[in-house]
């Protein structure tokens, strides 16, 4: 995600590198942790920025060095930096709306799945304006198993399955461990946990004035395509 007023300087900046020279410009990119694939989206997208402005933009990545991973946002609001990866599990009451994607058994099947489902979400108003409180706007997600740059996203997911998904399952397999379950079994699960999870957050986000309903409806239709 990057910051409201920068996100508008990266289009001016991009249509001004196909006709003329481009000023130099560095921003710095606020991670946590180390590479891996849960970043790889991101190392993908400074490598295409530097590439395609001949490097004269650059995204400065540090993993741990400008924020802590739960004050990212916060990071972000006051300028400390231009961009950020966060996770919206951290901290429900800074970003309510987007907290509707980790809703349990949605029926998300896969990343590309994940991918389309978020980017829904990320473009609704309600959305939109829940970042602008700090001075933010979504660039792209990281989609875990449960607008976008515009290239670095296809990598991440490819990068994520190579390396990580498919790593596990044979291992998962070798030692006898279920990793699905039948049509029966989930049906119960979404009855048991899903329905009274999803009506629980519905209610919780109405009564702060967030379109809730709309926001869950919305989630599941893209889902239903």
């Amino acid at each position: 995600m990057l910051r409201k007023s920068v996100c508008q300087g990266l289009v001016a900046i991009l249509a001004l590198a196909l006709t003329t020279e481009v000023v130099a410009v560095d921003w710095n990119v606020s991670l946590w942790g180390k590479r891996r694939a849960f970043t790889e989206h991101v190392e993908k997208l400074a490598e295409l920025v530097s590439a395609r402005t001949n490097g004269e933009f650059t995204l400065n990545l540090s993993y741990g060095g400008l924020s802590k991973n739960r004050e990212n946002l916060d990071g972000i609001s006051i300028g400390a930096f231009e961009m950020a990866q966060f996770c919206a599990g951290y901290h429900h009451d800074k970003n309510p709306t987007i907290t509707i994607l980790e809703l349990p058994f949605l029926g998300v099947g896969s990343l590309q799945q994940e991918r389309m489902l978020s980017q829904a979400v990320y473009q609704h108003p309600a959305v939109v304006a829940d970042m602008a409180r700090w001075n933010a706007t979504l660039l792209m997600p990281s989609p875990l198993p449960q607008y976008n740059v515009d290239e670095a996203l296809d990598h991440y997911i490819a990068h994520y399955t190579s390396k990580t998904m498919d790593a596990w399952g044979p291992i998962l397999d070798a030692k006898g461990i279920q990793r699905s379950y039948t049509e029966a079994e989930l049906v119960t699960f979404r009855k048991k946990v899903a329905g009274p999870a999803a009506e629980a957050w519905i209610v919780d986000n109405s009564a702060k004035g967030i379109p809730a309903q709309e926001l869950y409806d919305l989630m599941m239709a893209t889902l239903a395509q």
